[in-house]
């Protein structure tokens, strides 16, 4: 990666630039030509030029690195800046690092690609989309994940209905990333739960609960408190895994001649009604208490009964099992 030697006055030369082939391509807009303008003249979005996608803005330290960059010349294999031009004023919607680094050089005129918007495109969505997207060139950084997570949640609050986990997958998808489609899926957990929690409740996750609760002085992590009671922390979400797996631990404490203390916390996400969540997580403990004391009943006329027996499980150990079939466990 060869670079130019380039003066303070000096601009790229466009001739030598990419072929349009090679220009970035974007849901919300389509490249149309290549410019040298005066970087005074571009709308960075105030007096100083920030990346408003990035949840740190524009990053000092890569605007050093940069500003070497520029220092080495011109590199004739990366893209320009990206702006768009809105009646007579072209605004900056790519490159903010570079911009900053190209003022503090002392650079009056640079190489821009234009881009128009697409019909029915809001510069929200451009700024948003190119800024998280459009990162390969010299010393670039990518977005991270809560880049990603900022950006979607101010995408969801422009919507006038409730946004689905797949628009969000899809939403992040539709953006040049390097995470796992599991990590997505994951981020729009997060997304979700932060964009409608926020309208119905405050939002906790476990560890915040649990150091809210613990400041107020109540024991959460299964230690026992000032009464005796092993303190337990649960997320009040019915019907999954959280009240059988707490449910356990309970158990367990029994057999330590233990008895617990149930604390619960509401999940980040749009709850229609949070009381009566947190009462039908309060019905599946007694649910699963009557069991044990319908076990409990049977072991009475019945001290050998156990509530289950052990299965089977596919023939896998290679040159001990049987070719095909099961073994009894």
């Amino acid at each position: 990666m060869s670079h130019s030697p380039i003066g303070i006055c000096e601009v790229p030369d466009i001739s030598l630039l990419p072929s349009p082939e090679a220009r970035r391509k974007f849901r919300n807009a389509t490249y149309s030509h290549t410019i040298t303008e005066e970087i005074s003249k571009i709308n960075v979005g105030g007096k100083t030029v920030k990346n408003i996608v990035r949840t740190s803005g524009t990053d000092n330290k890569n605007t050093d690195d940069l500003f070497g960059e520029f220092e080495k010349g011109i590199r004739y294999d990366q893209l320009p800046p990206i702006i768009v031009k809105i009646g007579n004023t072209y605004y900056l919607i790519d490159g903010f690092t570079r911009v900053r680094a190209l003022k503090r050089r002392g650079q009056v005129s640079w190489a821009f690609d234009v881009y128009e918007m697409n019909e029915g495109c809001k510069m929200a969505d451009l700024r948003r989309e190119v800024g998280l997207g459009a990162n390969d060139h010299a010393k670039c950084k990518a977005a991270t994940k809560d880049d990603f997570k900022t950006c979607a949640q101010q995408w969801i609050e422009e919507q006038d209905r409730v946004v689905s986990k797949q628009e969000v997958k899809d939403w992040i998808n539709s953006i040049s990333h390097t995470f796992t489609q599991k990590e997505v899926s994951h981020m729009a957990n997060s997304i979700l739960g932060k964009a409608y929690a926020s309208t119905t409740l405050v939002s906790f996750n476990s560890d915040e609960a649990a150091e809210y609760l613990a400041e107020e002085g109540y024991t959460v992590n299964g230690e026992e408190d000032s009464d005796g009671f092993c303190g337990r922390l649960v997320c009040a979400e019915p019907n999954g895994t959280y009240g059988p797996r707490n449910f356990g631990h309970i158990l367990k404490d029994v057999a330590k001649g233990k008895r617990s203390k149930i604390h619960m916390y509401l999940p980040n996400k749009k709850i229609e009604d949070p009381e009566g969540q947190m009462t039908s997580m309060k019905a599946e403990f007694d649910s699963l208490w009557d069991a044990v004391k319908e076990c409990a009943t049977v072991l009475k006329h019945n001290p050998d009964w156990t509530p289950f027996e052990y299965g089977v499980r596919p023939s896998q150990i290679l040159g001990k099992d049987p070719d095909g079939g099961v073994v009894e466990i």
